[in-house]
């Protein structure tokens, strides 16, 4: 039976003794049967932006487990100095408690991030990782000499703007960055307008530690296939392509593709792209 709810994620790990009151760090809607596919969406971003990948996983027989994090669009804040990490710890004992088939994390941009770094840290618990235009250390994507303790200087004044802006003032910064990241208009307009009650605070935290926190040195560990998505306007160069290839060389299965066109939101500018190269490793993985 086809299963339609809204959950909160801790549910199916954690005894509500333990979380009562908390604030919990996402929100998973989700539809379908079959091997669990967890979609993660990028900073402010709300879980619709996968709606299209997630109706064509569970028209395949996939599950989809479409997250929206603490803070974005609408979900409340968590409280506390670390954000990511406690992201990817509720995530981490979540995938571990899984019976059945493996689950399959795919990630946008900070989901992508998120996904190189559960695909490292319970290695076992993943069947595959997705990353759609996302890399295991954001800092050092264009300069790689870059480091945590290089970037943290910028990563602090960051996160100190952000919370210093009005829900009016982040509202429109959101628009100008959305435009040059989507194509088409219609698309701009959902993701504006469902991530418009986002706590910028809770961005800043994130941008501050997606600058400070390189998973790079842990991905020799990753056991599981993983596929790369870039996007076609960074991956037009070689140059934008080697920036990307740099960052996961150590990973022992990885598949680097680039997109046929569009910008860093691949999977509304490029969905059937998007789908096929998706579909086609589930397929591998379901086949071993």
């Amino acid at each position: 039976m086809k299963i339609r709810t809204m959950i909160c994620s801790l549910v199916l790990m954690l005894s509500a003794e333990s979380h009562a009151g908390d604030v919990l760090p996402y929100q998973v809607l989700v539809e379908g049967e079959g091997r669990p596919v967890y979609l993660i969406p990028g900073l402010a971003s709300p879980g619709l932006v996968w709606d299209d990948l997630a109706a064509r996983l569970r028209a395949a027989g996939y599950q989809t487990r479409v997250l929206t994090l603490a803070g974005f669009a609408g979900q409340p804040p968590l409280p506390g100095d670390d954000f990511l990490p406690q992201v990817r710890s509720a995530l981490a004992e979540e995938l571990n408690s899984h019976a059945g088939a493996k689950p399959v994390v795919v990630g946008h941009s900070l989901g992508g991030f998120m996904a190189f770094w559960l695909a490292a840290t319970v290695p076992e618990a993943i069947a595959a990782a997705v990353a759609v235009d996302g890399v295991p250390y954001l800092g050092a994507l264009h300069d790689a000499s870059a480091t945590p303790e290089t970037n943290r200087d910028q990563a602090e004044q960051m996160a100190g703007f952000m919370a210093s802006l009005s829900a009016e003032q982040y509202a429109s910064q959101n628009r100008m960055a959305l435009q040059s990241m989507i194509t088409d208009s219609d698309d701009i307009e959902r993701v504006v307008e469902a991530s418009r009650e986002t706590d910028p605070a809770s961005v800043g935290r994130a941008m501050a530690e997606l600058l400070t926190t390189d998973v790079r040195p842990l991905l020799s560990a990753i056991q599981a296939p993983v596929l790369l998505i870039q996007a076609a306007d960074s991956g037009a160069s070689e140059a934008g392509r080697e920036s990307f290839a740099r960052q996961v060389e150590s990973v022992a299965d990885i598949r680097h593709v680039v997109a046929n066109r569009g910008r860093h939101f691949v999977q509304l500018d490029d969905p059937d792209f998007v789908a096929s190269q998706v579909l086609a490793l589930l397929d591998e993985v379901d086949h071993e």
